[in-house]
């Protein structure tokens, strides 16, 4: 089944980020397949998107395979996307590599490089076919270098969500799809504020500190990258990592 252009699907989309992502891109004129396992926080966002989102909201756990296989079987041709946002992943944990365990890791590795690859795996197919297509994966700054805020299970994942990107866009390219990453730095999302609220003021001045812009990113701004390489005009970008973190990593 050939994907369609105008139509997006966006993982995680009940909150943060990829919620705002998938506002931005129906207000473009893009339709819209929700996903999400938190079934009341993505109808909500689905309301707000009234006729721009194409169908029900998919309502799956990412990391249970088979009923991501499910659900993204049972969409309608006309629902095919032919933009992937692969947004679900986070960790907020700042803890030591000495008192984490391979159940962290696999942990980290479901939510933050298996769902990706699952998603992608399903929906290129169609993408190829159709000769045309846009893959956005959520990477982190993480990813990237070390972290401050997080752990090293989740650094792993991201990691490997950049190496996985970068294969999947030398391998897709010449069907025409593309394939990016964003590494975000700190976004102020209700999640992360949320992690950082109990936090000792003199934590967070140093964790803001070290940020050389000196403060959060913006939701908008986090997900303003991601909406540009889903465009027409980014045809000619793929296999890039997008680094959108006030600077912390250059």
């Amino acid at each position: 089944m050939t994907a369609r252009p105008d139509v997006a699907l966006v993982t995680g989309a009940g909150a943060g980020i990829c919620a705002e992502v998938a506002r931005r891109l129906a207000a473009r004129g893009t339709g819209v397949v929700l996903l999400d396992r938190d079934a009341e926080a993505v109808r909500r966002v689905a309301a707000e998107l009234g006729p721009r989102c194409l169908r029900e909201p998919l309502v799956v756990d990412v990391t249970d395979t088979a009923a991501v296989e499910a659900a993204v079987g049972s969409l309608d041709p006309r629902h095919r996307p032919g933009i992937l946002v692969n947004g679900v992943g986070g960790d907020t944990r700042a803890r030591p590599v000495t008192e984490l365990t391979e159940a962290d890791l696999m942990s980290a590795v479901a939510h933050n490089l298996t769902s990706v690859f699952t998603m992608t795996r399903l929906c290129a197919p169609a993408m190829v076919e159709a000769g045309r297509g846009r893959i956005v994966n959520l990477a982190s700054i993480a990813g990237r270098t070390f972290s401050f805020f997080s752990n090293a299970a989740y650094v792993a994942a991201k990691a490997g969500v950049i190496g996985f990107t970068k294969q999947c866009a030398h391998e897709l390219a010449p069907h025409g799809v593309t394939v990016n990453a964003v590494a975000h730095g700190v976004i102020g999302t209700e999640r992360i504020r949320s992690a950082w609220a109990g936090k000792p003021p003199e934590w967070t001045a140093d964790r803001v500190g070290r940020i050389p812009v000196g403060r959060f990113g913006t939701v908008a701004e986090a997900a303003g990258m991601v909406c540009q390489l889903c465009g027409e005009d980014a045809g000619y970008t793929t296999g890039a990592v997008v680094d959108v973190n006030g600077g912390l990593h250059i």
